[in-house]
């Protein structure tokens, strides 16, 4: 029989667990969600419609820890009056236990067959071995495996210490790598587990190994540095499993590396696929996998990745993250005030959320004991702080296991923004080493450059080909660009070089800013001291005329990517200038005046354009222009074509009050203005009425136009459109009702608000 303990499970996998079991064992289905920590429900389920049954699950050590708790939960039942009430614990309970809780819910417990305590949930587990397998976390932790595992034979123990690998169970998230993992490797007899630093490359790993002990594997074998041990200890008559981690550790690429490394890892593979009882799993960062192929000829030859299972981030779920960093926080003892701040403001949304989130973040936090420096309602925020600032995942990758070619690449991308195109990226870093390191220019070429792409895919970067074959690079995680804007932050050598070798616009603003902040749109930008900002000025009046535009728009056609080229836009450059340097900067200063006088009557572009365009009306000494105001209108209205950009004109009114009059009470305006509104009614869908019939409303306002009876017919239009969308929701949700009997679908927010409720 089972025995399992099941402190190894969160409270809440505990309460899904005994949800399983109980609705295997009575045939039925069963409600579960959680109304938080007031609720008094966990689980539920009626027989009929006028019959309720509760569910308590209690995760405890021992039943003074149980008793307790449960007389906080009598009044909540005796207001909630349930037909009938059971619970289900972790706690194993004698007969003088079970009276005792007995009487506690009387008469809403019939019985003690209503109270499972350890035993009787072990019991079951038993009888339904599927709902065993399923949580294999349990099992992988139990006493039973852990003892087999004990009994097979261990080489190099220290590396695979059996205290630890319980305490790595219990944070684990089962989640598709698991079951991926594992079909690669009874495919091809060896797994290569990759992805970016803190992961979760080895826990997954020492579970694979975990797992295959406990299904008839004899002995486990961890090698340590070198392929070596696995040919020493290799048996042909039993079945063995190796795990090497980090087999490609950064000593790997180093000149003193073992001779011969890695065509001996390869011909041990070959043995390892030959064998009829052998399995073999690797762990490694991607960037160093990327490399070590660069370098070894013989690793492309081989094609290892064949056995590649990368783990990524952006394939977990809200729900999944928001789990990881449940059992961190769970099971790391940290005080109740702090863990009350962290919920009670529902910080962790904002965490499982974030663009940074990284297990190693979390990791980081635990092992450090952050909670002991900071008082509890300080807390949240210096969580945000560690995740807005992931240096601790990246920096040591990025000074020790690169390149500098890499390094200086990184950086200039993040000068460019992302997306851009891959041969712009290569233009752009060959421009940096052109100009700041002519004697080692020959340390730049194609050919680096590709091993460069090699060493950062799917690690730093990612690459994305369209339908043209243009290539385009991502960072492969946002925390990356945060990571090199918060590096690159007092190294003002560094920027220096960056701002010498600009060819691109976006390289002036994408991260530097010239004036102090007023706003926290801002919070990302690298603000210059003066020396900085006098190279910035001279290499933006030197330059301006050869530069060019690299941030690219994707586009998607029938299921295919096309990347595009943003358009030059040159009054938001020229407006970016104007508001990045003062009067003292007069190389500048002469340089917008003269390219915007040449440009004083709007050229057609984009709203974002027309925006630009009239900041710098506002913003500029218009005595230093010589323009005509009535062709600066009539210009600007041509441009127009559109409702929303109608409602600029009105902007125009404050430059230019009189002119601004004159043009408006024009019958040609109203002409012009009606022409595009009465097109814009004709095709608006049913579904943006409502939107239109706004916009009109603030034109009719700001430019004394009469829209009454177009607004009439948007109106009826969007009132139809609303009847018939409250129609099919209402029809949609009495279907799910009655097709699920469940009377409320809960949001991701408030799912993940009840992982989190009993952590407190």
């Amino acid at each position: 029989m089972v025995d399992y303990d099941f402190l190894g499970l969160s409270p809440n996998e505990f309460e899904n667990l005994s949800r399983d079991l109980l609705q295997r064992k009575s045939s039925i289905y069963i409600e579960s969600f959680t109304n938080g920590r007031d609720g008094g429900v966990d689980l539920r389920y009626s027989t009929d419609k006028d019959k309720l049954v509760i569910i308590q699950a209690k995760r405890y050590k021992n039943f003074t820890s149980l008793k307790s708790s449960l007389m906080k939960e009598v009044n909540k039942v005796k207001s909630l009056s349930p037909d009938r009430y059971l619970i289900t614990t972790s706690v194993g309970l004698t007969p003088d236990n079970k009276e005792i809780i007995l009487n506690l819910f009387k008469p809403y417990i019939k019985s003690t067959e209503d109270i499972f305590g350890r035993t009787e949930l072990n019991n079951l587990l038993g009888q339904y071995g599927d709902i065993e397998k399923q949580y294999y976390k349990l099992w992988l932790s139990s006493i039973n495996v852990l003892e087999k595992v004990l009994h097979s034979k261990v080489f190099n123990q220290s590396a695979f210490e059996l205290d630890e690998i319980k305490e790595q169970i219990k944070l684990y998230v089962q989640n598709d790598s698991f079951n991926e993992a594992l079909e690669i490797l009874s495919k091809n007899k060896y797994l290569i587990i990759s992805g970016i630093p803190g992961i979760g490359k080895t826990t997954l790993a020492r579970v694979i190994v975990l797992h295959l002990l406990s299904n008839g594997f004899d002995e486990f074998v961890f090698l340590n540095q070198s392929i070596d041990d696995g040919y020493e200890f290799f048996n042909d008559e039993k079945k063995q499993v190796f795990l090497f981690d980090d087999f490609l550790g950064s000593n790997f690429l180093e000149s003193r590396h073992l001779p011969n490394e890695d065509n001996k890892i390869l011909r041990f593979i070959d043995k390892i696929t030959k064998s009829h009882n052998k399995h073999i799993v690797f762990t490694t960062r991607e960037y160093i996998l990327n490399q070590a192929k660069s370098k070894f000829e013989s690793f492309n030859i081989k094609n290892i990745e064949v056995a590649k299972c990368v783990l990524d981030l952006s394939s977990y779920t809200n729900i999944i993250k928001a789990k990881i960093l449940y059992n961190h926080l769970f099971f790391a003892d940290i005080p109740l005030p702090h863990i009350t701040s962290l919920v009670s403001n529902k910080c962790y949304l904002k965490l499982v959320k974030h663009l940074n989130f990284n297990p190693r973040i979390i990791e980081t936090i635990v092992n450090q004991r952050i909670w002991e420096s900071c008082e509890p309602n300080q807390f949240p925020n210096v969580l945000m702080k560690l995740f807005d600032n992931p240096q601790s995942v990246w920096l040591h990758a990025y000074e020790n296991n690169i390149e500098q070619l890499s390094q200086s690449s990184l950086l200039v991308l993040l000068t460019m923004g992302t997306p851009v195109l891959l041969k712009d990226w290569e233009k752009a870093t060959k421009e940096f080493f052109t100009v700041n390191h002519p004697k080692n220019f020959s340390l730049f070429n194609s050919i680096n450059f590709s091993k460069v792409i090699k060493q950062l895919e799917n690690t730093f970067i990612k690459t994305t080909a369209d339908s043209k074959n243009s290539i385009a690079i991502e960072y492969q995680n946002p925390s990356i660009r945060d990571f090199l804007f918060n590096y690159l932050q007092g190294k003002d050598d560094i920027i220096s070089n960056l701002l010498e070798a600009i060819i691109f616009k976006e390289q002036f603003f994408e991260v530097f800013i010239t004036i102090p902040p007023n706003n926290d749109a801002y919070n990302h930008k690298i603000l210059l001291p003066k020396n900085l900002v006098d190279v910035m000025n001279r290499n933006l009046v030197d330059k301006f005329k050869s530069l060019s535009t690299s941030n690219l728009l994707k586009f998607n056609y029938d299921d295919k990517i096309i990347w595009h080229k943003r358009p030059f836009e040159i009054y938001g450059f020229l407006e970016e200038i104007l508001s990045g340097f003062d009067d003292t900067y007069e190389e500048s200063q002469a340089l917008i005046y003269l390219e915007f006088q040449r440009l004083i009557y709007l050229v057609d572009g984009g709203y974002s354009e027309k925006i630009a365009y009239l900041r710098l009306l506002s913003n500029a000494d218009l005595n230093k222009l010589s323009f005509d105001e009535g062709r600066l209108f009539s210009t600007f209205i041509e441009c127009v074509d559109s409702s929303l950009e109608i409602q600029l004109i009105s902007r125009l009114q404050y430059i230019f009050p009189t002119t601004f009059k004159d043009t408006t009470e024009s019958s040609g305006f109203e002409n012009k203005i009606k022409f595009i509104v009465n097109n814009e009614v004709n095709n608006v869908e049913d579904s943006n009425a409502s939107e239109l019939m706004d916009d009109l409303s603030e034109i009719q306002k700001n430019l004394g136009l009469d829209f009454t009876d177009e607004i009439s017919v948007l109106k009826d239009q969007a009132d139809i459109y609303d009847e018939s969308s409250s129609s099919q929701d209402e029809t949609q949700a009495e279907y799910l009702k009655r097709k699920t009997n469940v009377t409320t679908e809960l949001s991701e927010d408030e799912q993940i608000g009840n992982i989190f409720s009993s952590l407190i």
